[in-house]
């Protein structure tokens, strides 16, 4: 706290953080102060102080210099993004300074939903939600094998998709096809010339195989509080226009997830259809990119997370009570950097 205010700081994040900190200045009280690892970035166009981050350094030292930077700018509130990892290792040092970091500190249940194989099978296990068939592969000699299970279990037809076990924003996912299901856009990649690729590394990191979801993605931003679970479910329609729809079905399956894994902070849950069902992906244990379009209808998920941080009060059954379908569309729009 400086001068009356509440300072909150986000360190390098993804762009969307511009729409996480207008959110927060709705609120008088809140400072926010960014940071990233090269000045000028789009984020920090709208934050009070902006600041540049090290490069080159490890997790641990960079956890120091958060550690530093907090006490320095005298921040009560860190939505941290870069290591994040690394800094829930060390959640203890930033409390007994009185700095409140959004990530959750359940480690255990972070790594296990950190993968996507471990979480799908919790989440069958625990019957919480459906999930789709996936193999888990950790040598080139497993993937030709996993492919044809995908592909006995769902049908010559259906696509194959293989990622990282371990993946932030897909960006390791790939499309696979064959002569039974050809390749129908460019990114697809034969399965045999990545069989090739995999015997050629040395070594690679787990993988997951599964079927192709080709039907839109279905995203349920969460917030457990006291006085029950705000989830608002939405579905990409197209590039620009997403749907935010309380389906009673989608709702319920968050609810049902919430009162087993339970996060401390904002987090997001993501479905896809599968042969008429809903199936499940993945958690991410921050909040999502596009959590901002809640706001839209009074739900503030960057101003819960503080709220949630320094023991204001939620009025849950207010907020929920402004909840309706509605069309969101993304415009592109220019800032001053």
């Amino acid at each position: 706290m400086l001068n009356g205010k509440r300072i909150i700081w986000f360190n390098h994040w993804f762009t969307q953080a511009y729409n996480f900190i207008e959110l927060l200045k709705q609120d008088p009280r809140n400072y926010v102060i960014a940071s990233a690892k090269k000045i000028p970035f789009a984020f920090g166009a709208c934050a009070d102080e902006r600041y540049e981050e090290p490069t080159g350094i490890s997790g641990e030292d960079y956890v120091s210099w958060c550690l530093d930077f907090c006490k320095k700018h005298s921040v009560d509130v860190f939505f941290v993004k870069r290591f994040r990892e690394e800094t829930e290792k060390h959640l203890d040092r930033f409390k007994s300074e009185g700095i409140h970091v959004i990530s959750d500190g359940n480690a255990e249940q972070n790594r296990m939903l950190g993968s996507k194989f471990l979480s799908c099978n919790f989440m069958k296990e625990h019957d919480l939600c459906l999930v789709p068939h996936m193999e888990l592969i950790t040598d080139a000699g497993d993937f030709e094998r996993a492919y044809r299970k995908i592909k006995e279990h769902y049908g010559p037809e259906h696509h194959v998709c293989i990622k990282a076990d371990r993946d932030e924003g897909g960006i390791t996912y790939r499309r696979l096809y064959d002569d039974d299901a050809p390749k129908t856009f460019s990114g697809d990649i034969y399965f045999q010339s990545f069989a090739e690729d995999l015997k050629s590394r040395e070594k690679f990191s787990s993988m997951v195989v599964m079927p192709y979801l080709d039907e839109p993605e279905i995203s349920i931003d969460c917030m457990r509080t006291q006085d029950g679970l705000i989830a608002v479910p939405r579905r990409k329609i197209d590039t620009r226009i997403t749907e935010l729809r309380f389906d009673t079905e989608l709702i319920e399956t968050a609810k049902k997830i919430s009162e087993t894994v339970k996060i401390e902070y904002p987090y997001n849950i993501q479905l896809r259809p599968l042969n008429g069902r809903n199936v499940f992906m993945e958690i991410n244990t921050r909040m999502a990119g596009g959590c901002y379009k809640a706001g839209l209808i009074g739900c503030n998920f960057p101003q819960l997370a503080v709220s949630y941080a320094l023991g204001d009060i939620i009025d849950t059954e207010k907020i929920i009570s402004g909840f309706k379908n509605v069309m969101v569309g993304e415009v592109a729009a220019a800032v001053i950097v």
